[in-house]
């Protein structure tokens, strides 16, 4: 089992060195989603590091005029984190003290302090059958306080962000079009993150481009845009810089080999309940835009791979029973497949026995966000009522859609939910 050491049957007093070996089936076949690298991803980390233009150099303005390009947008300030990049968004859009902003209440917590930090509200409205924010469920969280609407597009699927634009136009409300977890999607040809007002991408942690962090906030509003670049931002000091690269390689590109030590991991004590880190007011480093080019480049093969291995668990697992595919829309950028364990019984758990049994065969899959409403250290947040959030959340289960997973190990994988399931 992960984590797992072997014991060794030596003298009690002098525990052998083969006590502290790993067991081979500590190593996973399929890991926790890890970045995906190339030779030139590397490339471009070592040119940084040699020519010691690890903070300063050409490569944030590079990116900046690639995204620029590549969403049709008037500009784009690029800086440290996705959520100093939503921070900045709802600055742009005049969020102050005592407005509302809607958002999912099933999403990543970590959009929830850029809000706080401006001083408005958390308004948490529910979700649709796809798990994204509708147009009817942000009706339904509206008030006269309500300034903006984020609108996220979770595991990379496209949410309904064209039909929320035209049901809020004319309210003196903003749509923040927040494409952290889809960057390269498209709805109806359009990238997502080019919609509403502002746009909001990432090149964080288990992104479709999982780099070493960094955000960028964009907009095709030319008046928006300009109130972007009057932001002050701290440069990233050396260490930090290095120290999440380091980070980044030993325990998330190489988490296959050393997973056995998660216990020692920076992360290993962060739980849904957890607050979110604190971000700081930083520019993006020349090495993070470095890396997010590389991936950038190669974004398009990218997509296609995880679109391929989208389309085999929904051929795998489409008559599975007790098993519900939560669909993506064409253009996803297909982060990962959402099944939903439909239990047999009441209170029976069924979700959770799958990922167990999945995790006991070599596969780490996990649940879902459980829905912000039901943590205790969200209290700042308000909502009125979140039926569909609530029924479904506990049943998911997301699947590995990673280039790096091989479309073999994806057939195995739906053939063991099947099996489980069966």
């Amino acid at each position: 089992m992960k984590g797992e050491v072997i014991e060794c049957e030596t003298d009690s007093y002098a525990p052998g060195f083969t006590s502290f070996i790993p067991r081979l089936s500590a190593f996973p076949r399929v890991p926790l989603p890890v970045p995906y690298w190339n030779g030139e991803t590397y490339q471009s980390i070592l040119q940084c590091l040699i020519s010691g233009r690890v903070i300063d150099g050409p490569q944030v303005g590079i990116l900046r005029a690639q995204i620029v390009e590549t969403h049709g947008v008037a500009d784009a300030l690029l800086c440290g984190s996705g959520s100093l990049a939503l921070e900045l968004a709802l600055r742009a859009c005049d969020v102050h003290e005592g407005d509302e902003v809607v958002l999912p209440a099933f999403c990543c917590t970590s959009v929830v302090p850029p809000i706080l930090s401006v001083g408005a509200t958390p308004v948490l409205a529910d979700i649709g059958p796809d798990l994204n924010i509708t147009a009817a469920t942000v009706e339904a969280a509206l008030t006269q306080k309500t300034k903006a609407v984020i609108v996220p597009h979770l595991f990379g699927n496209p949410a309904e962000i064209d039909g929320i634009v035209e049901f809020v136009r004319g309210k003196n409300i903003r749509v923040i079009d927040d494409a952290a977890q889809a960057l390269g999607a498209t709805l109806d040809g359009q990238r997502v993150g080019s919609f509403g007002d502002v746009g909001v991408l990432s090149f964080g942690a288990e992104k479709v481009c999982f780099g070493l962090g960094g955000g960028v906030v964009v907009s095709r509003d030319g008046e928006i845009a300009a109130k972007l670049f009057p932001t002050a931002l701290s440069p990233v000091a050396l260490a930090p810089a290095i120290a999440k690269l380091s980070s980044t390689i030993f325990w998330r590109r190489l988490r296959r080999w050393t997973s056995p030590l998660s216990s020692l991991s920076p992360a290993k004590s962060v739980t849904p309940d957890a607050v979110p880190a604190r971000y700081r007011r930083e520019a993006m480093s020349n090495l993070s835009a470095a890396v997010a080019r590389s991936l950038v480049q190669t974004l398009d093969e990218n997509i296609s791979a995880r679109q391929a291995r989208v389309e085999a668990y929904r051929q795998l697992l489409k008559d599975c029973p007790h098993l519900q595919l939560i669909p993506h829309r064409a253009g996803s950028a297909c982060l990962t497949q959402v099944i939903r364990i439909l239990p047999r019984r009441r209170g029976e758990d069924l979700a959770s026995r799958v990922i167990d049994r999945l995790g006991a065969d070599g596969y780490e899959v996990r649940g879902s966000y459980v829905p912000i409403h039901l943590l205790t250290n969200f209290a700042q947040c308000v909502w009125d009522r979140l039926p569909h959030a609530e029924k479904v959340w506990g049943d998911l289960v997301e699947l590995p859609c990673e280039p790096a997973v091989s479309l073999d190990h994806i057939r195995r994988i739906a053939s063991l939910v099947v099996k489980y399931l069966s």
